[in-house]
């Protein structure tokens, strides 16, 4: 038997009431009929008094028991004096009683709402409808609020707008854009705190700040006839603020408690566990659909790559994947492969250079004439090492995750493709080595002619062998890109002159045909570009090696042997730059030298020379300037500012301590040499 039924036994059976009323007001709600007994039913419902009283009307009289959060049970019976026979303390258990069941039936409401919404979290995958659903079942709970609106912030323009709401707002609400701070809800935005006001003058104050359009939006959506309180709390989600719910109560006094406050708060955090729920299962389907998406890219491009059509076909394939403007540069033979219309007429060194450093994808902004271009560098990598670049033009500032990650499987691919045409270049470079040094050896003038014509050469033009040396590097794959892309560079400068062209190593060896000196100096400018294009764009240094030129196909030897020297030259002087065979001269006789024999034959002639004496060190000077100038005395004295006599003395004083004669022919050769060696040596 519940509680209320107690209550009914005791009237009538001890109480041996004849009629009773017994109304009920839960949490300031109206009062409302529960239990009637032989009761006149148009009696008016009870008014809220004060505690515990009785009182006496004309036809009945009221007992009023009062509880916390505005709860009043009123016990009414017919005529005005209570029976003697109802014992009033036990009456008053049985009502508190009553009263602490219907406590409880409520905590199971509230707690079977906080389970449903759990529930509906687990399950609904509408976040609109899902955020609804919660609202409701937290208004559900709190019998006193009359609306609740969920406000959601939007980064986009910076505004709190209203995402769900429920109690009867209309569509009018929708125009509200509340900024932070503004407002009750703007306000509990911007400080994280949740607000209750109970009095009209703290609703008006706080709601001061609210823009004239949002008041009137906010007027004409709901009817505010008697609003008496509010409650407004945050929701955070992964520690940041995202939302604010706020419910609002009519009537004639303030009945949202702190109760209904921790309420709200409560239904906040299903809110927020909703929200992230919502993002993460966005986040998981978008991931999900990234990885479809990029299996299927992934088996576009392995088909692309062995349909073996080239980069041309990638980049046009690629262009209708991500419909930007884009290009590919191949760093090794330094050619570039467009999307189809004309995009950049002539592709500058500026972004030639990014390929020395750029190891991550990265924006460039390039100026070109009439306007700036955003582009989206992407590097096309093998083992770390540099292939080329994937250049997209950005018009609108904004490059989706799709459109990087099919640039990131278009790398891959293109650096395969590019690796293919490697491999098939070196080969052809080996197979044109072995061919051209087989012509080298061959002695036999109706073989030469056979081998000149097999690798295209012209049997009747003049002929000029060029080595050019690059600094050599651990990673021999690097080097052998830039192989490449040296060669690419000579190929565009010099066109036809050279029919004979092929890296091997780290050297390159070019034969050059002309018909006249015209094209000679020609082909000797063109070198100093490629030089100085070299060490502008990639920072490096050259050793080139330039043999004397020929006409017969025999002498083609000797002018790689002489290349071969100058090239030698440069690497035992620590030089680089261009050198000429027939520019070497004397110094031809020193090539193969070792530098500490050098350097020992010098220091024979001058060590003897050198003392901590001033005088003595005045001899060293002496006999450079000496030699420098044919042994002319006078000449001498007068560079040297001493007289004619001084010099002999000087001149006399070397013959002692290097015992020669200045007359001796032999000596002077050897004094001489030493004399050039110690200019031009870099060793002392």
């Amino acid at each position: 038997m519940n509680a209320r039924m107690k209550i009914e036994q005791y009237l009538r059976e001890q109480c041996c009431l004849p009629s009773y009323q017994l109304w009920e007001s839960i949490n300031g709600m109206d009062f409302s009929l529960v239990s009637s007994h032989q009761f006149h039913d148009k009696t008016p419902s009870p008014k809220t008094l004060r505690k515990n009283i009785t009182m006496a009307f004309s036809d009945y009289n009221e007992i009023h028991f009062y509880y916390p959060s505005h709860s009043t049970f009123v016990l009414r019976t017919a005529g005005v004096k209570r029976s003697e026979s109802c014992n009033q303390e036990h009456l008053t258990l049985l009502v508190d009683l009553y009263y602490l069941q219907l406590m409880l039936e409520r905590e199971k409401h509230i707690r079977n709402k906080l389970i449903e919404s759990i529930r509906d979290i687990s399950v609904l995958e509408d976040i609109d409808f899902l955020l609804t659903k919660i609202l409701e079942n937290a208004l559900s709970v709190i019998p006193s609020a009359d609306m609740g609106v969920l406000w959601m912030y939007d980064g986009d323009i910076g505004k709190l707008l209203p995402k769900a709401w429920t109690g009867g707002p209309s569509e009018e609400i929708k125009n509200m854009k509340m900024n932070i701070g503004e407002g009750i809800i703007g306000k509990t935005f911007q400080t994280n705190q949740s607000i209750r006001l109970t009095s009209m003058g703290d609703i008006i104050r706080e709601s001061a700040t609210m823009s004239s359009e949002n008041t009137q939006h906010l007027l004409n959506s709901f009817q505010f006839e008697s609003l008496q309180s509010i409650i407004s709390v945050p929701i955070k989600v992964e520690e940041h603020t995202l939302c604010v719910l706020i419910v609002y109560q009519n009537g004639h006094t303030s009945l949202l408690t702190k109760e209904d406050q921790r309420l709200l708060e409560s239904f906040s955090d299903q809110v927020s566990i909703a929200l992230k729920n919502s993002k993460l299962f966005h986040d998981l389907k978008l991931h999900n659909q990234l990885l479809i998406q990029r299996d299927e890219i992934h088996d576009t491009f392995i088909k692309l790559s062995l349909q073996s059509k080239g980069l041309k076909f990638i980049v046009n394939e690629l262009n209708k994947l991500i419909h930007k403007p884009l290009i590919i540069f191949d760093f090794s033979e330094d050619q570039v492969f467009s999307s189809p219309g004309e995009w950049l007429s002539e592709f500058p060194n500026e972004l030639k250079k990014l390929i020395t450093y750029c190891q991550e994808p990265s924006f460039h902004s390039l100026q070109v004439p009439g306007h700036e271009k955003l582009l989206y560098i992407y590097p096309i990598l093998a083992i770390d090492v540099p292939f080329g670049l994937i250049i997209v033009e950005i018009n609108d500032g904004i490059l989706l995750p799709l459109d990087k990650m099919i640039l990131e499987q278009a790398s891959s691919i293109i650096a395969l493709e590019m690796i293919r045409r490697h491999k098939l270049t070196e080969s052809f470079y080996q197979k044109t080595h072995d061919l051209f040094h087989d012509f080298l050896e061959c002695k036999d003038n109706y073989l030469l002619t056979q081998k000149a014509v097999e690798l295209g050469m012209d049997v009747t033009s003049n002929n000029l062998v060029i080595l050019i040396n690059i600094p050599s590097h651990l990673d021999i794959q690097l080097t052998n890109i830039q192989i490449h892309k040296l060669i690419s560079l000579i190929n565009q400068h010099f066109h036809s002159y050279t029919p004979i062209v092929f890296g091997y190593r780290n050297k390159i060896t070019m034969l050059c045909q002309f018909s006249s000196q015209s094209e000679k100096k020609y082909l000797l400018n063109n070198l100093k570009t490629i030089q100085t294009s070299w060490k502008y764009l990639y920072k490096g240094d050259l050793k080139i090696g330039v043999g004397s030129s020929y006409q017969e196909l025999e002498s083609i030897q000797k002018s790689y042997i002489e290349a071969d020297k100058a090239i030698t030259y440069l690497v035992s002087k620590r030089k680089t730059g261009i050198m000429n065979y027939d520019e070497i001269g004397i110094n031809r006789l020193f090539i193969n030298h070792p530098n500490e024999e050098l350097n020992a034959f010098i220091n024979e002639v001058f060590l003897p020379l050198q003392s901590e004496n001033d005088k003595s060190l005045m001899l060293e000077e002496t006999l450079l300037i000496y030699m420098e100038h044919d042994r002319a005395p006078g000449k001498t004295a007068q560079l040297l500012h001493i007289h004619v006599n001084t010099l002999y003395k000087r001149l006399k004083k070397i013959e002692d301590i290097l015992h020669i004669s200045l007359t001796d022919t032999e000596d002077i050769l050897k004094l001489q040499l030493a004399c050039y060696l110690r200019k031009t040596s870099n060793s002392i």
